[in-house]
C-alpha cells in the first residue's frame, strides 16, 4: 500500500480485502452492525445528557429548571417529525451514506452545544441532533438487518436496539457525574468524541446498504387506519409520556426533595441505570413468553412506582428502583408488540414508532416543565403516574380487542429472539 495513503484508507482496503472471504463474509457483517449500534448509542447518549446537567446548566444559562426542560423536548419533537420524513425523503439512497452524514450531524451538534454562549444557541443546536436522532433511528435497524444473513437478522436488530436501551441507563449519571466534577460544557465535548470516534469506525466498516422498498405516505397511512396498531401507538406514547414527564426532572427532585448531595446523587442514579438494565432483560424473557400480559403487567408497575415516588418522597428510593425495573422493560415489550401487528410493513412501522417515541419525550418533558414552574419538581412525578394511569386504560382497550393480525404477513409468527 502506498505510504501516502491516510489511516482509513488503509484500513478500509484491509476491511474489504477481509470481506472476500466466504468464511469471513459470514462473520464481517459484527464490525458494520456494531458499528450502526454504537451510533445509535452516541446519539441517545447525547439526547439524553442534559437530564443529568439540568441544574448546572439551568443555573449557568440564566433560565428555570422548566425552560432547560426544553434541551430535552425540542431535539424529542424534531426527531419525531424527522423520522418519518426523513425515511420518505432518502428514498433508496445508499444507507451507509445516510448513516455517516447524521453521524456527522451529531458532532456539528455536540460541538455547538459546549460553544453555546447562551440558551438560545444551545437550543438551536439540540434541534439539529432532533434531526439527526430521527433519521438515524428511523433506518439504522432495518440498515442492520440487511448487513446479516437471514439466520441473524434477530441479533443484528437486537444490537441496535441494545445500543439505544444501554444510551438511555448511562446518559444521565454520567451527566450528572460531569456536572459533579466539571462544566456542563465538558459533557458536550465527549458527546462529540464519542461521535467522531463512531464516523470514524462507520467510514471503515460499514460497506454500502442498499435501501429496500420506498417508503410512502401511504404506508403510514395504512398503519393508521388500523384501530389496533393504533391504539397501541397511543398506548406507548402515554407509557413513555409519563416516564419523561417525570425523568427529566429527576435530579432536582431528588436534590430538593430527597435532599441528596451530589456523591450519593450519581449513586442513586447508577443504581437506577443499572436496575434499567436489569428490567431490559427481563422485560424481554417476560415478552417472549406472553407479550399482551408483560405490556400490561409493566404499565401497572410502572404507575404503582410512580405514584409511590408522588406519595413519598423523600422515602422513595425503593419505588425508584422498581421504577427503573418497569422502565427498562417498557421500551422492549412495547415495541415487540407493535411489531408483532406490523410484520407486513416492519420499516414504516419502525419509522412511526421512533417518532411516537420522540414525540412522547418531547409531550412528557414539555408538560413536566409547565408544572415544576407553577407549582413543584415533586408535582412532575404526580403527572407522571396521571399519565400511566391514562396508559394502563388504553392497554386495556387494546386487549379489549383482541389479536387480529392484519397485511400479507398475518398469522406468521414474529420472532422474539429481537429483544436484547
Amino acid at each position: 500500500m502506498a505510504r501516502s495513503e491516510s489511516a482509513p484508507i488503509v484500513l478500509k482496503k484491509w476491511w474489504e480485502m477481509l470481506m472476500k472471504d466466504g468464511e469471513t463474509a459470514e462473520r464481517g457483517f459484527w464490525p458494520a452492525v456494531a458499528a450502526i449500534a454504537l451510533g445509535a448509542f452516541a446519539l441517545v447518549v447525547t439526547e439524553f445528557l442534559p437530564v443529568g446537567l439540568l441544574p448546572q446548566l439551568s443555573a449557568d444559562t440564566g433560565v428555570s429548571a422548566g425552560v432547560a426542560g426544553l434541551t430535552i423536548t425540542a431535539p424529542a419533537v424534531v426527531a419525531a417529525v424527522a423520522a418519518p420524513a426523513m425515511t420518505m425523503l432518502i428514498g433508496r439512497i445508499d444507507r451507509r451514506t445516510v448513516l455517516l452524514a447524521l453521524t456527522g450531524l451529531q458532532i456539528i451538534s455536540a460541538a455547538a452545544s459546549a460553544l453555546a454562549p447562551n440558551f438560545g444557541v444551545l437550543l438551536g443546536a439540540r434541534l439539529l441532533l432532533g434531526v439527526a436522532i430521527g433519521g438515524f433511528l428511523g433506518v439504522a435497524l432495518a440498515a442492520a438487518a440487511r448487513l446479516a444473513p437471514a439466520n441473524k437478522v434477530h441479533v443484528a436488530s437486537s444490537a441496535v436496539i441494545g445500543g439505544i436501551s444501554v444510551a438511555s441507563v448511562v446518559s444521565v449519571p454520567a451527566g450528572a457525574a460531569i456536572a459533579e466534577h466539571g462544566d456542563w460544557r465538558h459533557a458536550f465535548w465527549i458527546a462529540a468524541v464519542l461521535a467522531a470516534a463512531t464516523l470514524a469506525l462507520q467510514a471503515v466498516v460499514l460497506p454500502r446498504i442498499e435501501a429496500g422498498q420506498s417508503v410512502i405516505p401511504a404506508h403510514f397511512f395504512g398503519l393508521l387506519r388500523t384501530p389496533r396498531v393504533s391504539l397501541i401507538l397511543a398506548a406507548i406514547l402515554l407509557i413513555v409520556a409519563g416516564h419523561y414527564a417525570a425523568y427529566t426532572f429527576i435530579t432536582p427532585f431528588l436534590q430538593q426533595t430527597v435532599h441528596l448531595r451530589p456523591g450519593p446523587l450519581s449513586a442513586l442514579l447508577l443504581a437506577y441505570g443499572i436496575f434499567t438494565v436489569v428490567g431490559n432483560f427481563g422485560g424481554g424473557a417476560a415478552a417472549g413468553r406472553r407479550l399482551s400480559a408483560s405490556v400490561m403487567g409493566t404499565a401497572i408497575t410502572f404507575f404503582l412506582a410512580l405514584l409511590a415516588v408522588a406519595l413519598f418522597g423523600s422515602y422513595a428510593i425503593p419505588a425508584m428502583l422498581v421504577w427503573a425495573l418497569a422502565w427498562g422493560a417498557a421500551p422492549v415489550v412495547t415495541q415487540l408488540w407493535l411489531y408483532h401487528e406490523t410484520p407486513h410493513a416492519i420499516e414504516a412501522a419502525q419509522a412511526m414508532n421512533t417518532s411516537v417515541f420522540q414525540l412522547s419525550i418531547g409531550c412528557g418533558s414539555l408538560l413536566g416543565g409547565l408544572v415544576v414552574d407553577t407549582v413543584s419538581v415533586r408535582s412532575s412525578m404526580w403527572l407522571g403516574a396521571a399519565v400511566l394511569a391514562c396508559a394502563i386504560i388504553t392497554v386495556l382497550i387494546v386487549r379489549s380487542f383482541g389479536h387480529r393480525p392484519t397485511g400479507p404477513a398475518a398469522g406468521k409468527p414474529v420472532a422474539t429472539e429481537s429483544v436484547p
